[in-house]
């Protein structure tokens, strides 16, 4: 995949899970039990109130697209996911990156809203966890939709 290609689809891709945590927040009280388990969403609530759809998630595809572009500058997208050991290095990777960029993003004041509410809940380790997990998802998003665009 291209790298403008790549960052694009992970700027949509974030974008779009954005939009989903948002449904899933505003809905919070009707999800199943054990999803509620996850507090996470629950801290979302107060942080969607202050952005509209289309705010929150143009922010979310921009630190999405972002942090991809500082991930590739290290390792390269695989293309092949039969190499598990890449692919594992390349998973590693992202999850360390995206972890760390949540410290970027508190430390800039860029997203105060953001701090203010879901950081503010998650506390610095619970949060850079989280943005690690966040990074996983949108990578395994964008694997499997590559492997679907390239058969």
């Amino acid at each position: 995949m291209k790298v403008c290609n790549l960052i694009i689809a992970t700027f949509i891709i974030t974008a779009l899970w954005d939009v989903i945590l948002r449904i899933m927040s505003e809905n919070y009280d009707h999800l199943p039990k054990f999803i509620q388990e996850y507090k996470f969403i629950e801290y979302l609530i107060p942080y969607f109130k202050k952005h509209t759809l289309l705010a929150a998630a143009l922010i979310a595809g921009f630190i999405g697209a972002t942090t991809q572009y500082i991930i590739i500058k290290l390792y390269k997208f695989p293309s092949d996911l039969k190499n598990i050991k890449y692919l594992v290095e390349f998973l590693f990777v992202s999850f360390i990156i995206s972890g760390l960029y949540g410290f970027l993003m508190k430390a800039t004041n860029l997203f105060p809203h953001l701090e203010e509410t879901y950081y503010k809940k998650l506390g610095p380790i619970r949060g850079a966890i989280h943005d690690g997990v966040s990074g996983l998802i949108v990578q395994v998003t964008l694997l499997v939709l590559n492997q679907f665009i390239n058969l």
